[in-house]
């Protein structure tokens, strides 16, 4: 069997637009649904090695008139600037520009309206060896305060194995602050079968970036011992009691790792599944899923607790518009942004 491409339109009154969901099943089984909302990964079924069945290994709502709102960033690509910026402002040239606001004084996830609440146009490329949807969107001058018009392009590529590429790219006609990431929330056990605690972790990181009380770094580096040293691999809950509410840090990749290795594993030992990460962004989010509160019922039809997911986000340094000492996520006008992840799903 070579590759199969479905699409499929749900009408969704909350949303006020048609939902559409692209469905690449590669020829090992593994099926990858994409949705224009966001340009979301929204569910990863992968083939259970001893019989004819797929799990799913994505959590998501079961009522998709959530993502009218998407508290939790379900699926969905962020931007224009992942995760935190402090006091929702930075200078440039002498100039301090505010943004919006949306957690507290802070912007998080690129503001109120965010590139993961729009709609994304797309289009399909189907290769005999992959198949590639590649997702395109315009975020105009003063988009949740931004400066310049910037234009996102995201394409999937589904390989013919266990294999998911991610290639973002970005132009603004003005200098402006860009860091994309997916806001997937990964369940490799298989979505309600158990929580994240008992999951395997390990990190190339010999740093994490220190955070004040609000969750925004404060320009410090310090090293990712005790509870945040993960570089051998260790039980996700192992050390996670030492936490106010578990982990949501931004760990530091080791700038000499092999890059033929994967910058994280994931592996769930019930089920002997792995998911490998390889970036070549300087750092990720880790994110232990501390704020889901069993308030909204999941795609496998049961509550979303604490812990039922994690978040790998693999992008630039947060807050890096107000910390020099950070690695710029400045770009400037014309230059091309490029991004590059890929996730390999296994079984040992």
């Amino acid at each position: 069997m070579g590759f199969v491409v479905t699409t499929d339109t749900l009408q969704v009154a909350a949303l006020k637009r048609p939902l559409q969901l692209i469905k690449l099943t590669n020829p090992a089984g593994l099926t990858v649904t994409l949705s224009n909302l966001g340009a979301g990964l929204w569910s990863v079924l992968m083939p259970d090695p001893d019989s004819a069945e797929k799990t799913e290994l994505l959590q998501n709502y079961q009522d998709p008139s959530h993502f009218a709102r998407n508290p939790y960033y379900f699926a969905v690509t962020i931007g224009r600037v992942a995760n935190r910026i402090g006091a929702a402002a930075y200078m440039h040239k002498g100039q301090v520009l505010s943004l919006l606001a949306n957690e507290g004084p802070n912007q998080l996830h690129g503001g109120p309206d965010g590139l993961g609440s729009r709609f994304w146009s797309f289009d399909i490329d189907q290769q005999k060896d992959r198949v590639s949807v590649t997702f395109r969107i315009t975020s105009l001058e003063g988009d949740q305060g931004f400066p310049g018009q910037l234009d996102v392009q995201l394409r999937y590529t589904l390989l013919a194995h266990h294999e998911l590429v991610l290639e973002y790219s970005a132009v603004s006609d003005k200098d402006t602050p860009v860091s994309l990431t997916n806001h997937a929330y990964w369940a490799i056990g298989g979505v309600g079968q158990g929580s994240v605690l008992e999951q395997q972790l390990q990190l190339e990181a010999d740093f994490i970036l220190a955070l004040d009380k609000q969750l925004v770094p404060t320009g410090e580096l310090v090293p990712a011992t005790g509870a945040f040293d993960f570089k051998a691999g260790k039980r996700i809950g192992q050390d996670i009691g030492q936490l106010d509410n578990g982990y949501d840090h931004y760990f530091v990749l080791n700038k000499e790792r092999d890059q033929n290795r994967a910058a994280t594993l994931v592996r769930d030992p019930a089920s002997g599944r792995f998911l490998q990460l390889f970036t070549d962004q300087p750092g990720l989010q880790f994110y232990s899923g501390n704020f889901l509160d069993g308030s909204i019922v999941g795609n496998q039809g049961t509550p979303i607790e604490k812990y039922a997911a994690l978040c790998l986000e693999p992008h630039g340094y947060p807050n890096a518009v107000n910390k020099p000492n950070f690695p710029t996520a400045l770009l400037k006008a014309g230059q091309l942004y490029r991004q590059c992840s890929r996730f390999v799903l296994g079984y040992s």
